[in-house]
Parts: structure tokens; C-alpha cells; sequence
């Protein structure tokens, strides 16, 4: 048994499950609503405050599995996509590092790791397409401090990027769609995946208006607004086609009301996330998908 646990702008999403290499059988899963001032691009900063609701929230559900793995769904987390050389993997590590200190001017406070995506050709010179991802090291800090005071075990700490791609690599749209777009609805926050050819190519985070702000069919043309702001960016594309799919995933209140917006506006296949197949014992939401990818292990 295991518990992921999501942390989003201003919620989170809990799961806990039996798991295995790549199979997910979800027990129990809850989300709750925290302070928007409580997390900041530096991490939790209000630790206790933090642990403390996290801690009721898991008695109240009766949560008690220590084993636990965090997703982080917000502005803390740095990505940048390099081209880096072909080296001994352990030398990419270093490499990595020194490209995205140069390349964004971070500062050595910061935590840096990456994933490979794919190799390359570039001027006739074979080189590796990696997804770099840096994490100011105070951010970590809280993060764990908060596991401290909830006696919780980390087993990991993943980014919403990499429990995305987890979960497509396993979808078979990837293998059919020239270019699919991933759109992971939160509240007052959107993010979309662009992959291509079965491969992801890059992300957007944008910031929509909240529900708490406006009537929900203002909150779905913003979705809308922004979802056919990245069909248009996909055109520009080199592998740009009419061979296009949408999926939608996030908060399930709203999921209907954008794949139809969408099938009927933007002329585009549109979609709901479905229930993935290695997932079982339990309905899937598609609020938790995150929260899913991240108990995911290659």
C-alpha cells in the first residue's frame, strides 16, 4: 500500500492504493481545499499549518498507509527542454545542471534532475532531448519537513509533467494522433501537454479564471479560449497536421461541458481521459490523474 498525494494551487488530492510496477489498484482517494497563501513558488510556507490540515484530513479519512508519494502541480517547479550531448548516464546529471543554471540563471540553491525523453538528430550529431526540472532546495525542505510532522515516509517526489507523461506512454491515442494535447483542467489553472508522434514535445501553464469568480460557463470559454490558443500553436509546428486529438483530464464537474464545447466549436476529436487500464478496484476520476501517474514506476 502507498499514498500519493498531490499538491495543486490551493488543493489537494490524495490516493491511497496497493501498487506494482505499473499497475494501480485505488483503495481510497479524497481531495481538500487549503489557503492559497500557505504555498508559494519557494514551497509550503506554512509548514505546520500545512501539516496539521493534512494530518485531520487523513484521520478523517482513514488514510494510515506511511509510504508516500508526492506530486508537485504548481509554480515550484522550473522545466525547461534541452538537447544535451551523448554521454555516460552518469555524467547527464552534471550536464544537465550546467545547462539550466546557464540557460534560466538559476542559482545553486536549486535541485536539479531531468527526464530523457528522446534522441535527437541535429546537424548530422546524435544527442539526447531531456526535460529539465529544478526545484529551489527550501521548497524540498518544507515539503519534507511536512512528511516529518505527518510521519509520513517519502518514497519519491514527482513533478505533474512526468505523472502526465507516465500516464499517456501507456495510452494507446499516443500511437494513433500525429498530435495530441493533453488539457489538465484545475481550478483557476490550466495545464496542456503537447505530444507529438507518440512523444512529448512541450507544456503551457495557464492561468484561467477561477470558479469562485464567475458563472461555469465563463470558466469553460476560458478553457476553451486557451485550449484553441495551442490547436493554433500546433499548426506552426514542423510535424503541424489536421491529425489531431484533444484529451481532457482535471475536475470531473467541468470535463463535459469542455468536450463538447470543444467537439462543437474547434471542430477537433475531443475526449475525456478514460480509466486507464492499469487501474482497478475502484471509479476513476479523473481529478486524481496526477495522483495516479505519480505512483507510476518505470
Amino acid at each position: 500500500m502507498a499514498l500519493s498525494i498531490e499538491i495543486r494551487h490551493g488543493y489537494v488530492y490524495l490516493i491511497e492504493a496497493r501498487t506494482g510496477k505499473m499497475s494501480v489498484g485505488i483503495q481510497k482517494t479524497h481531495y481538500f481545499e487549503y489557503p492559497d497563501d500557505w504555498v508559494s513558488e519557494s514551497g509550503i510556507v506554512n509548514v505546520e499549518g500545512f501539516a496539521s490540515l493534512l494530518m485531520q484530513h487523513l484521520k478523517e479519512q482513514n488514510m494510515r498507509d506511511k509510504k508516500a508519494y508526492f506530486c508537485i502541480n504548481n509554480n515550484a517547479v522550473i522545466y525547461r527542454e534541452l538537447n544535451i550531448p551523448k554521454v555516460e548516464e552518469k555524467k547527464v546529471h552534471l550536464l544537465v545542471k550546467t545547462e539550466m543554471m546557464s540557460a534560466l540563471n538559476l542559482t545553486p540553491d536549486y535541485i536539479m534532475d531531468y527526464i530523457y525523453l528522446n534522441d535527437v538528430e541535429i546537424e548530422g550529431n546524435v544527442q539526447s532531448r531531456v526535460l529539465g526540472v529544478a526545484m529551489q532546495i527550501k521548497a524540498i525542505e518544507s515539503l519534507l519537513e511536512v512528511a516529518k510532522l505527518c510521519k509520513l515516509d517519502v518514497q519519491g517526489i514527482d513533478s505533474a509533467t512526468n505523472s502526465i507523461i507516465k500516464m499517456m506512454e501507456e495510452n494507446p491515442l499516443l500511437e494513433n494522433t500525429n498530435q495530441l494535447i493533453v488539457a489538465d483542467i484545475g481550478n483557476g489553472h490550466l495545464r496542456l501537454y503537447l505530444f507529438e508522434n507518440g512523444i512529448y514535445a512541450l507544456s503551457r501553464n495557464n492561468k484561467i479564471i477561477s470558479y469562485k469568480e464567475v458563472t461555469p460557463e465563463e470558466v469553460t470559454n476560458s478553457i476553451v479560449d486557451n485550449i484553441n490558443k495551442m490547436i493554433q500553436f500546433s499548426y506552426t509546428r514542423k510535424s503541424g497536421s489536421d491529425s489531431k486529438k484533444i484529451v481532457i483530464t482535471g475536475i470531473d464537474e467541468e470535463l463535459e461541458a469542455v468536450q463538447k464545447f470543444v467537439s462543437e466549436n474547434l471542430l477537433v476529436d475531443c475526449e475525456v481521459l478514460g480509466k486507464p487500464h492499469y487501474v482497478t478496484d475502484h471509479k476513476f476520476e479523473n481529478r486524481y490523474t496526477n495522483a495516479v501517474g505519480a505512483l507510476l514506476r518505470k
